[in-house]
C-alpha cells in the first residue's frame, strides 16, 4: 500500500512539474509575441496549441487587447495624417489669396497716380480675397462645431419643395452666366420632411455650388426628388468631368480634395462636402455619391419623411 501511495505521489509530482513547465513555455511564447507587438509588429498574434479552456480564454483575451490596441494606434496614425494634410491644405488655400491681397495693397500704397477706376478695381479684388479668407475660416470653425456637436438643430416639419426652389433661384445668375438650364424634377405635390430648415438649405447650397464648380465642363446640372415610405431622397447631379473611382470613398473626408481640381480660382478647401456629410447625419439622413465622368456625377441624400402633404400645386421648370 505504501508503495502504491509513493508511486501515485511521484506521478502527481511529475505531472505537476510537466504542467508547470508547459505553462512556463506558453507564458514565454506569449511574452515573445507581446514584445514583438510592442516593437511595432502589429500583425503578430498569440497562437497556442492548447486544450485547456482557461488558457484558450486567456489567449483570446490577449489577442482581443492587441487588436484593440492596434485599432487605436491606426486611428491615431490616421488622425495624425489628417491633421498634417489639414495644415498643408490650409497653408495652400490661405497662401495664394493672402499673397495676392498683400500685393494689391502694396500696389495701392506705392502708386501715386492711380485712376479712380483702377483704384476701385484693385479694391474689389482685395475685398474678394478678404471675403474668401473670411468664408474659409468660418467653414473651418463651423465644421469644428459640427464635429464636436456644439451646433444646435431645430428639427421640425419643413416644406422641402420650397427649400429646393429657394436654392435654385439663389443660383439663377450662376446658371445664366454658365449657360446652363437646370433640370428640375420635383414631385407634383409639396413634400415635407422632419429636418432643420437652415441646415437643409446649406446642404443644397453646398452641393449645387460643388456641381457648378466642378461640373461646369459639362452643360447640365440637375435636382430631383424621390421617396419611399420613410424617407425623401434628394439628388443633385451634373455631367462634368466627374470624380475618379479612387477618390469616391474619400470624397467626404475632412479636407480631402481631388488633386487635379485644386486651384485658387475654384477655391477648393475640401471642407464643403465634409460639412454636407455632417449636416445630413445631424438630420438623421445618409448621403452617397457615384460618378461616371462626363455622363453623371450624382450626390444623393436622404431625410426622414413627414406624412403631411399639401394639395398639388403647379411648379415651372423654367427659371424666372
Amino acid at each position: 500500500m505504501e508503495k502504491i501511495f509513493l508511486f501515485l505521489s511521484i506521478a502527481i509530482i511529475i505531472t505537476l512539474f510537466l504542467i508547470i513547465a508547459s505553462m512556463n513555455r506558453k507564458l514565454k511564447q506569449i511574452k515573445i509575441v507581446l514584445d514583438d507587438v510592442l516593437l511595432g509588429n502589429k500583425n503578430r498574434r498569440v497562437v497556442l496549441n492548447n486544450n485547456a479552456k482557461s488558457i484558450t480564454e486567456l489567449v483570446n483575451n490577449i489577442n482581443d487587447i492587441v487588436d484593440n490596441m492596434c485599432e487605436i494606434e491606426n486611428e491615431k496614425e490616421k488622425k495624425t495624417n489628417i491633421m498634417s494634410r489639414m495644415i498643408s491644405n490650409i497653408s495652400h488655400d490661405f497662401k495664394t489669396p493672402l499673397t495676392s491681397l498683400i500685393g494689391y495693397i502694396e500696389l495701392i500704397k506705392e502708386s501715386d497716380d492711380l485712376s479712380i477706376k483702377d483704384l476701385r478695381e484693385y479694391l474689389d479684388i482685395v475685398h474678394n480675397k478678404a471675403y474668401y479668407l473670411n468664408s474659409t475660416l468660418e467653414n473651418f470653425f463651423y465644421l469644428s462645431r459640427l464635429e464636436s456637436r456644439d451646433e444646435k438643430f431645430n428639427i421640425e416639419e419643413i416644406n422641402l419643395t420650397d427649400v429646393i426652389q429657394e436654392q435654385i433661384v439663389f443660383f439663377y445668375n450662376d446658371f445664366k452666366n454658365l449657360g446652363i438650364t437646370p433640370s428640375i424634377e420635383l414631385l407634383k405635390e409639396d413634400i415635407y420632411v422632419l429636418a432643420d430648415k437652415i441646415s437643409v438649405g446649406r446642404i443644397l447650397n453646398n452641393l449645387l455650388s460643388n456641381s457648378l464648380k466642378y461640373g461646369k465642363d459639362g452643360d447640365k446640372v440637375g435636382v430631383a426628388i424621390k421617396e419611399d415610405n420613410d424617407y425623401v431622397y434628394v439628388e443633385v447631379w451634373d455631367n462634368g468631368k466627374g470624380i475618379p473611382n479612387k477618390d469616391l470613398k474619400l470624397i467626404f473626408e475632412r479636407l480631402y480634395t481631388v488633386e487635379d481640381s485644386r486651384s485658387a480660382k475654384l477655391g477648393g478647401t475640401g471642407i464643403g462636402l465634409s460639412i454636407v456629410k455632417q449636416l445630413v447625419k445631424s438630420n438623421k439622413g445618409k448621403i452617397s455619391v457615384e460618378s461616371t465622368p462626363f455622363e453623371k456625377t450624382l450626390f444623393m441624400f436622404s431625410l426622414p419623411k413627414s406624412v403631411r402633404r399639401q394639395e398639388p400645386k403647379k411648379f415651372s421648370n423654367e427659371l424666372p
